[in-house]
């Protein structure tokens, strides 16, 4: 079998397309042109497809990154929203495009460093949580379809972190063991803000209002805020104060106690769903709402052709317009869809 993998130049996809050369298939390397700026990362992709001993092609997916990814993120932030773009990226740009060109030069499968698993269900394809739970990156891969899965592999997600570092010691990769970075990998230094107003968006002040409408200070522009922030806020008070909405068609951020942060219900829209299959009203499952959040219980409340209505068991703060709503039974990603209102 010939399968692609997409090296990045990190430890992860390194492991995964030894593990996969060891195993006995035909390797080719791939990696990802994404920015029209210097590829810092090319010289160091190259290398480990030098030390495996695969070939390496470098893809050109400027174009349709720009389209997919940036225009989408930079869209978002200037309409007071939180995007959350990997998911976008692993559907549009690794798991489509990418693979597009992959099959286009002989691979059956493209294979990729995340720690996530599939499995073969009856009918059709799983997609489960990586086995390290600590690393686990099924959230990033909510978009995905049984189309898409029947093409990948994942072969880190029975894996955990510790275990793949050995593999690459062992082996003597020419890989950096200690970095990770959970930064836009398009956002130089995490400096988002920075890349907004490269990219056209106006930082206008405005006013920073209570539940009431009172004013209590004034904001730089709402890009740099977030629903759920506390710190920056610029307001002094006998507690601490969080964002609790951005109006961008007023242009102001609306501010309050944590107890006030908190909500009952979401909608969401743009769903997919891994099995084709949508729930049904009623069905229980648990629901990240952003990457870095716990995954809670809830309960499917609408559904209809443009929305879902999710109510959480108990109520939750920082959940933010734009970011993705994951939900799962047990290790299995059941789908999501993108936070478009929310319910206190």
């Amino acid at each position: 079998m010939t399968i692609a993998v997409a090296l990045s130049g990190g430890v992860d996809s390194a492991c995964a397309a030894l593990l996969l050369k060891e195993a006995g298939h035909k390797v080719i390397g791939l990696h990802m042109k994404l920015m029209p700026r210097n590829l810092d990362s090319w010289p160091k992709a190259k290398s480990i497809a030098d030390s495996i001993g695969v070939p390496i092609h470098l893809i050109d997916l400027t174009g349709s990154f720009q389209q997919h990814v940036i225009e989408y993120f930079v869209s978002e932030y200037a309409s007071g929203r939180t995007p959350s773009p990997c998911p976008r990226c692993n559907r549009k740009i690794k798991m489509t495009a990418l693979l597009e060109r992959a099959m286009a030069l002989g691979a059956d499968n493209l294979a990729t460093g995340h720690y996530a698993r599939i499995d073969g269900r009856n009918p059709g394809l799983a997609l489960l949580k990586g086995v390290d739970h600590t690393k686990d990156q099924s959230y990033f891969l909510f978009m995905l379809n049984q189309g898409i899965l029947s093409r990948l592999l994942f072969p880190l997600g029975e894996l955990t972190k510790v275990e793949v570092r050995d593999i690459a010691r062992n082996h003597n990769l020419p890989v950096n063991l200690t970095e990770e970075s959970q930064e836009l990998c398009f956002v130089p230094d995490g400096m988002y803000t920075d890349f907004l107003l490269e990219h056209g968006i106006q930082a206008r002040p405005g006013p920073i209002v209570d539940l009431e409408g009172r004013v209590l200070g004034k904001h730089k522009g709402i890009i740099f805020y977030t629903v759920g922030q506390r710190r920056g806020l610029g307001v002094c008070g006998p507690e601490p104060s969080y964002v609790i909405e951005i109006d961008q068609n007023e242009n102001k951020i609306v501010i309050g106690k944590r107890v006030e942060t908190l909500v009952s219900e979401i909608l969401i829209n743009q769903t997919t769903f891994v099995s084709g299959s949508s729930p049904r009203e009623g069905d229980e499952f648990r629901v990240k709402v952003r990457s870095t959040t716990k995954e809670v219980n809830c309960r499917i409340e609408e559904i209809h052709s443009d929305f879902i209505r999710i109510a959480f068991e108990e109520a939750q703060s920082g959940v933010a317009p734009g970011q993705a709503a994951v939900l799962y039974d047990r290790d299995e990603v059941i789908g999501g869809g993108w936070i478009d209102r929310s319910f206190r």
